[in-house]
């Protein structure tokens, strides 16, 4: 029998506590409003199955091994006791018996990682419960003990003790009478290993047969079936012993993270909440310290359903560092108050540092969360700007499949995904800015072709979103309100909201672009692949073929965007384009079976005219592109009409690969150095475009088991890139998963790769305009436009006072040399093209205007 007071039985409210029992802990469920939330100590298994109902926790969905996991305690590895206790009755007040279902504990709950919070979605334990008919069980479902109780109660207290005995534990199972007290049946276990009494702890509603769905697996197991499933309720959950070991610096929220940018001089900044009640409270404040304590900046409601509070702050002073915190005020029902804070420091914008560090993280299937020593090697560099260029979780994250209906629930699942992301990255997101653009698994989807926010009609490759845009807007709203102010904010079609934008940070100008949200689908308007509509497997097939006119990649709206940027070099002395996907198909080999496609719709190679158009435009501006999506870490430089004469590109590692691909290209790269890997130099991709690669690291063929060593094998890894301002140069390094970053010599074969700014231009002059001598500025902006047609041709702001533009073809030429900072600009009108120029021409900002002499 459980020995936890001296009558032998726990306290109704407490439980007894020992000598050691600095770990104790008892739930304050009672004194929280109805939510579905269930306070910071707690992660629910899944988010929208569980409510704060009436002072108790209810699962509300009948379904197997629905739990809720204790954030602040733990059972540690040290020999000692725990006690536990809580009341469990049948949600809507029938009798426990009368129904399906089984409900109790989980003890010692571990993952892989022996991370608590990787136990939280990977851990399995010691189950410790009754089945709806009575049945007391410790172990596996199926080992039934002899212990019976009778559920024709609307509620029962059920105590578990374990001890140490010997090397292995002892368990007591006791249900007892909640209001008298009274035992009325146990079940004592032993031979229990110590090791697994370590972990986490959990209530437990509707255990699952051995070989059915597991806690937090994606997919049921093959063999077995679940269970039959009820819906429960539990309350008055307390735990003592002295083997609990305390962790309230474990507590996860209520304000969960925040994300932040600062751009000429404006600070976004929005604190990610989770789901609360009608009667809590629905402001966020942010402070900042003045006068020796804190004063409140400005409060901001937090959004019905993305549950984010989003704050925008002009004339920031961008100077200097400044701490600040988020305050948000939890209410019990009681009429008291707790004030919850989560601080960092808006870093200064760093103008005058030379050289500009920018984190590229993508694909995040959470296979090793939270990640906690790549988090670390990323800390360790200390990137300037951390840039998320999609799938910042998966459809696998978190576990429980996906639940697309009803929307309420619906929006819940996603979040707590993006809750798992948050968690991931909120130390280094606190103190630094980031952007965060979604991609197809942050909208459900393998793939997704946006169609201008088109529905999904038919197949996935037609194009279109699946999910409504209510819950697309959410997406967006978690990822991208903290963004710099959109640059035409007007909704696609159906309302779905749009994110493309400006970020000027460091002396770096960003376009932050949607490559799938306008991209056309290409099933029923290129040949059919006579199989899955985006994978092209025939030798034969001509990429002409599928440069059908009229499709779309960016869409007119974001061309007119990147157009109008790469002309707009305020603040800025570099540019760079981020995006989740870069624009060539670099993969050869597809998947775990190794399929080798000759075509992948899926990539931004295609629509090939819609690609051009686009690259044309971003290398107006000499930008360098940043991306994820591919998991095969490459720097490669796009042609367009002729090897390299457009950006250069890096597809930066996966954070863990759930698709690993390949780049096996059929022959040796030309144009190599001499004895050089045969992967790298001049190809042409599968929609025939140049392309030049740089370096690429592919996965192994055969990986090792741990989850760790399984992801370092299949290239998963970190990447960063590296603006340097002074030299206009750009390093991108990337290493494994596994490595170093500190160590020399840890990155991939290959890198770091270092190219210059004008490289990505790239088109080889046939001419030049006279040589420029500018004074009255330091590094003004050139901007050469073409006199027959007016376009603009490419703007620049050069390094220094001279500069002699190169021309691709002959012709006469506009020049206009500005300091856009200052508000002044010359132009220099009808300078002819030579193929040896030796003109001069001075300019004076303050006095030159006119034509060339």
């Amino acid at each position: 029998m459980i020995g936890i007071s001296a009558a032998g039985v726990p306290l109704p409210s407490t439980l007894e506590s020992g000598p050691s029992d600095a770990g104790e802990f008892a739930s304050r469920w009672h004194r929280c409003h109805d939510r579905t939330w269930l306070g910071p100590e707690y992660w629910a298994n899944p988010l929208q199955d569980w409510r704060i109902v009436g002072g108790r926790v209810e699962c509300v969905r009948a379904a197997p091994n629905r739990n809720v996991q204790l954030l602040t305690r733990q059972l540690g590895e040290k020999a000692g006791d725990l006690r536990m206790a809580v009341r469990i009755g049948r949600k809507g007040g029938a009798p426990l018996g009368r129904g399906r279902g089984s409900f109790g504990f989980r003890i010692g709950i571990q993952g892989p990682l022996r991370d608590y919070r990787n136990s939280l979605v990977f851990g399995t334990g010691v189950d410790a419960g009754v089945t709806s008919d009575g049945r007391l069980f410790v172990g596996e479902l199926e080992s039934i003990g002899a212990g019976r109780v009778d559920l024709a109660r609307e509620a029962i207290e059920l105590r578990l003790e374990a001890k140490p005995f010997g090397d292995h534990y002892e368990v007591d199972l006791v249900a007892a009478d909640p209001t008298t007290e009274r035992v009325l049946s146990e079940f004592h276990r032993g031979g229990i290993a110590a090791d697994q009494l370590v972990g986490n702890l959990a209530l437990v509603a509707n255990y699952a047969e051995r070989g059915s769905e597991q806690p937090a697996a994606s997919k049921t197991k093959a063999g077995g079936k679940p269970a039959p499933a009820g819906m429960f309720w539990f309350a008055d959950w307390r735990v003592a012993g002295s083997k609990v070991l305390k962790h309230d610096d474990h507590a996860f929220g209520p304000i969960f993270f925040a994300q932040y940018t600062l751009s000429r001089g404006t600070l976004k900044l929005t604190a990610q909440m989770p789901p609360l009640g009608d009667q809590d409270s629905r402001t966020v404040q942010l402070q900042i310290p003045r006068n020796s304590g804190w004063t409140t900046l400005a409060e901001e409601p937090i959004h019905a359903e993305a549950r984010t509070a989003t704050f925008r702050v002009a004339g920031w002073n961008a100077r200097r560092d400044c701490p600040y915190r988020l305050a948000y005020t939890l209410r019990s029902t009681d009429g008291t108050t707790e004030d919850h804070h989560w601080a960092g420091t808006v870093r200064r914008d760093p103008i005058d540092a030379p050289v500009l560090t920018v984190a590229d993280v993508s694909c995040n299937a959470h296979f090793a969360f939270p990640n906690s020593q790549y988090v670390a090697h990323m800390a360790r560099l200390d990137p300037d700007l951390l840039t998320f260029t999609g799938d910042q979780f998966y459809e696998s994250s978190g576990g429980y499949g996906i639940q697309r209906a009803p929307l309420d629930a619906a929006i819940l699942d996603l979040l707590r995904r993006w809750y798992l992301h948050g968690w991931t990255w909120r130390e280094l997101l606190r103190d630094r800015p980031s952007i965060s653009i979604p991609d197809d698994h942050d909208v459900y989807q393998g793939n997704i072709w946006g169609e201008g926010g088109a529905p999904r009609r038919g197949t996935q490759e037609m194009g279109g979103y699946e999910m409504p845009p209510a819950w697309v807007n959410v997406v967006h709203r978690t990822q991208t309100s903290h963004h710099p102010d959109f640059y035409d904010p007007t909704p696609a079609a159906r309302g779905i909201s749009v994110y493309y934008g400006t970020l000027t940070y460091g002396r770096v100008s960003f376009a932050i672009i949607a490559d799938r949200q306008f991209k056309s689908g290409p099933e029923g308007k290129v040949p059919p692949t006579g199989g899955r509509g985006d994978h092209v497997v025939d030798p034969h097939f001509d990429p002409k073929s599928a440069d059908v006119p009229g499709l779309d990649l960016l869409g007119e709206r974001q061309l007119a965007f990147v157009r109008a940027w790469a002309a707009d070099w305020r603040g800025a002395d570099m540019k760079a384009v981020v995006s989740q996907s870069i624009f060539t198909a670099m993969a050869t080999t597809h998947g775990p079976g190794r399929e080798r496609l000759r075509a992948d719709y899926d990539t931004n190679a295609w629509p090939q005219t819609a690609r051009n158009a686009s690259l044309r435009e971003i290398r107006k501006a000499f930008a360098f592109h940043i991306a994820g999506d591919q998991h095969l870490p490459a720097v490669v430089h796009y042609g367009i009409d002729a090897p390299g004469d457009a950006a250069v590109a890096f597809a930066g590692p996966a954070v863990n690969n759930l698709y690993p691909r390949w780049w096996e290209p059929e022959r040796p790269g030309r144009n190599r150095l001499p004895g050089g890997d045969e992967k790298l130099g001049d190809f042409t991709d599968s929609f025939g475009h140049p392309l030049t690669v740089r370096a690429v690291a592919n996965p192994a063929l055969v990986c090792r088991t741990g989850v760790l060593e399984f992801e370092h094998d299949k290239a998963a890894g970190l990447g960063i890139v590296r603006f340097d301002k002074k030299k206009r140069t750009i390093t991108i390094e990337c290493w494994p998963f596994l490595a170093d970053p500190s160590r020399p010599g840890s990155q991939f074969p290959g890198w770091p790769v270092v190219v210059s700014q004008l490289e990505n231009y790239g088109r080889q002059p046939v001419a030049y305009l006279p040589r420029l001598m500018v004074r009255g500025t330091q590094d003004p902006v050139v901007q050469v436009i073409d006199e027959s047609s007016g376009e603009i041709i490419y703007t620049l702001r050069i390094a220094g006072h001279e500069f002699t533009p190169p021309v691709s073809a002959p012709g006469r030429y506009r020049v206009m040399v500005s300091d856009p900072d200052a508000g002044r600009i010359k132009e220099v009108r009808a300078l002819v093209a030579q193929a040896r120029n030796t003109q001069t021409l001075e300019i004076e900002l303050d006095t030159f205007t006119g034509s060339a002499p």
